[in-house]
């Protein structure tokens, strides 16, 4: 797999509507695109695991770049584990990274990080569970990435952006919270309970999280801002739920709980 170009001059307005408008040709005249792999964390994933590594994979081999999937396997107890071993006799290139008791959705990503490190990769991209395996979900981040932000998050409060499959409260309590968040970081970003994110690699070995649950989302963003970081946001449209999670990262009220300690500490 290799990441794609762009002739124009790039500016941040462009890259909040680049989605439809991105043409793989745009990238073709860059002398050094960065490097990145698509951190999957998954669990008892074994009836979806496959199109779903399907699909990315599909998307990755037309990016004119050093790419790959790493795939965190976190204590699955189905035939997840099986499956995932014949994906790697198909793609090879594929990483496999099988963790024999679930540590948590926060614990998954943290190893799929370390072995983005231990890689040699500029960014790691989480596709999350519930993220949408098409071109536009990965697309998006490529503008911001040669721009060379250091942490990069989706949004799915942001024009152009799209939910469904979720309940009216649910949604309200994460608006609400995401506001606050907004407030108290000051950062130019709107939804920082969004688990699709993209993150450099030097960024990531400075950082010392420590949450095992969903509430490294809020974490890594607080310790992010300490150090310095260049933030931007994409549009995120999220349409999978349920059934077709491969990771539920979706908050509880005690994560909620958690997010506010890392806000006001």
């Amino acid at each position: 797999m290799t990441v794609s170009q762009v002739t124009a001059p790039m500016d941040q307005n462009a890259v909040s509507q680049v989605g439809s408008n991105l043409h793989r040709h745009q990238w073709e005249k860059i002398k050094k695109p960065p490097t990145f792999c698509v951190v999957l964390p998954v669990r008892n994933a074994q009836s979806k695991v496959a199109k779903r590594v399907t699909a990315i994979v599909k998307v990755l081999e037309e990016i004119n770049a050093r790419t790959t999937i790493i795939v965190v396997n976190d204590g699955s107890t189905d035939d997840t584990s099986a499956v995932l071993q014949q994906l790697t006799y198909a793609y090879p290139e594929i990483v496999i990274v099988e963790r024999p008791e679930k540590k948590g959705y926060g614990s998954a990503n943290r190893a799929g990080f370390r072995a983005a490190i231990d890689h040699g990769f500029d960014y790691a991209l989480v596709l999350d569970g519930e993220s949408p395996a098409n071109a536009e979900a990965i697309e998006l981040f490529l503008r911001p990435m040669l721009l060379s932000y250091d942490f990069i998050k989706a949004s799915r409060f942001s024009p152009f952006s799209h939910v469904d499959g979720t309940t009216v409260a649910g949604r309200f309590a994460c608006l609400i919270f995401n506001k606050v968040a907004k407030t108290v970081l000051g950062l130019p970003i709107t939804d920082y309970s969004n688990g699709v994110r993209a993150i450099k690699c030097t960024l990531l070995a400075r950082m010392m999280t420590e949450e095992s649950g969903p509430a490294i989302l809020i974490e890594e963003v607080v310790q992010g801002k300490k150090l310095g970081a260049k933030f931007f946001e994409v549009p995120h449209t999220l349409t999978a739920r349920g059934s077709e999670s491969l990771y539920c990262a979706a908050p509880s009220a005690g994560d909620y709980g958690k997010f506010l300690k890392h806000l006001l500490g």
